[in-house]
């Protein structure tokens, strides 16, 4: 079994990988923010020769860090884990932060399928988002 992970819990920070028989095949860690993490992952996982999907690697699922964090990173990252199982029709599994330290771990959880799935994953912020107060400006 196949997984695609992918946290982006802390503001600036991407990371995604390619967890199959139990252990992390391929990591990728980058700075930047949520909003290019389906480029990335197309990039790296899809359209390269050598990528796991075009070696004949099927997808069994979309594993996603649910927070806590900042509201635009969780949102983003988990908003593209929703998207992606949906569109592909594959099991969804939410993981804490915390739980996503070990991936090594994880992975193997997620091969042994002691972990469960759900076809809804909803985002867990680490403060009430601040999107309604404007701005002051500086003087």
């Amino acid at each position: 079994m196949a997984w695609l992970f992918i946290d982006t819990h802390e503001q600036g920070r991407i990371r995604y990988a390619w967890l199959e028989g139990g252990v992390v095949q391929k990591q990728t860690e980058r700075e930047g923010r949520a909003s290019i993490l389906l480029p990335m992952i197309a990039k790296d996982l899809v359209t390269p020769s050598n990528s796991p999907l075009k070696r004949g690697r099927e997808l069994s699922g979309v594993c996603v860090v649910e927070g806590p964090g900042s509201f635009s990173a969780v949102r983003g990252g988990v908003l593209d884990a929703n998207l992606l199982a949906r569109l592909l029709r594959l099991p969804l599994v939410a993981v804490s932060a915390a739980e996503a330290h070990d991936l090594a771990g994880l992975a193997a959880r997620l091969a042994s399928g002691d972990i469960s799935t759900s076809s809804y994953v909803a985002p867990v912020y680490d403060r009430e988002p601040n999107i309604t107060v404007p701005k002051t400006p500086a003087a």
